[in-house]
């Protein structure tokens, strides 16, 4: 029966470690920052802005389809596996057809421990 309790705290106590440590077992992302002020831009002339972002995880990332708040938002992402410490970017161009100030959102999909995460853009747009 010793030998029974004992290995079972054998077993667990490292699980319960890690889990208290909060230690990060799959892939994570981690974006170096995640809103993007563009200030003024012009009516009809895209913007584009790279958010980078590594995978600071233990496990490769993939990336989903991100989905973007509006027509006038379209991001492009790497396809491919994002292997742990690898940096990438997803790239977030913004099309105003009209004046005025702007918000954006782009969520981001992924199998990471911290998804979904949202990435913003803002702005002015003039004539």
């Amino acid at each position: 029966m010793k030998r029974l309790i004992l290995s079972f705290f054998v077993l667990c106590m490292p699980i319960a470690f890690l889990a208290a440590q909060n230690v990060a077992t799959g892939p994570v992302i981690t974006f170096e920052k995640k809103t993007h002020d563009f200030g003024n831009v012009k009516k009809n002339q895209p913007v584009t802005y790279n958010f980078v972002f590594a995978n600071t995880g233990k496990q490769p990332l993939l990336l989903s389809e991100p989905r973007s708040s509006c027509g006038c938002t379209v991001p492009s992402w790497p396809k491919e596996p994002i292997m742990p410490g690898q940096k990438k970017s997803i790239n977030i161009t913004f099309d105003a057809e009209k004046e005025g100030e702007f918000s954006k959102q782009v969520t981001i999909l992924s199998n990471a421990e911290n998804s979904p995460e949202v990435l913003v853009i803002k702005g002015f747009v003039v004539l």
